[in-house]
């Protein structure tokens, strides 16, 4: 019985880790040093499409704080420059209005141009991507993103874009995966 329990106990542990290692973003942080924290739970409380980790201490406050650099509008220009030379596809976490994907496609050119991916040969919402007090903006006309955060494989942002056949006129927030990764 106590060979089971230990093997179910061990199982579990390398589980979680595997599954922990896909969201780790950053080296870990000592978050409340000296808190003695009695809960805690995850929410989007800024709006980013990202959770905020929520904790409660043994005193009763609550408080938070955000997954260690995402959605905290600090791009730096070494990240600016790796969203640049990486281009690829990445998967929205939403569709836009008048896409036929149920997740939209946003596409990172070599030209530094962001534009939403329509099929093959099309392409909507195109603009070009410059790095403006910390944070990633790319505006054309009807067209306006701002990025929050970008590492190789993730990007969080907003957007609006009416061109093209998408009718995205209310800014939206969206988190994206890199397609391929």
């Amino acid at each position: 019985m106590k060979k089971s329990i230990f093997a179910l106990s061990v199982t579990a542990f390398f589980s979680a880790s595997a599954f922990a290692s896909d969201y780790i973003v950053s080296d870990p942080k000592v978050l409340l040093p000296g808190e003695d924290v009695t809960s805690f739970a995850m929410a989007d409380l800024n709006g980013d499409g990202v959770d905020e980790l929520l904790f409660v201490t043994a005193s009763g406050q609550l408080k938070y704080s955000q997954l260690i650099g995402l959605g905290n509008g600090l791009i730096d220009p070494n990240a600016f420059e790796s969203l640049k030379n990486s281009p690829g596809t990445f998967e929205m976490s939403i569709s836009l209005n008048g896409d036929n994907y149920r997740n939209t496609r946003l596409t990172i050119g070599s030209n530094s141009r962001i534009s939403i991916h329509r099929n093959r040969t099309r392409t909507s919402c195109s603009a070009t991507m410059r790095l403006e007090n910390d944070k990633v903006t790319a505006k054309a006309s009807n067209v306006a993103y701002e990025l929050t955060y970008v590492s190789r494989n993730y990007i969080v942002g907003t957007m609006t874009c009416t061109s093209n056949g998408i009718e995205q006129s209310e800014q939206v927030s969206f988190t994206a995966t890199r397609l391929g990764y």
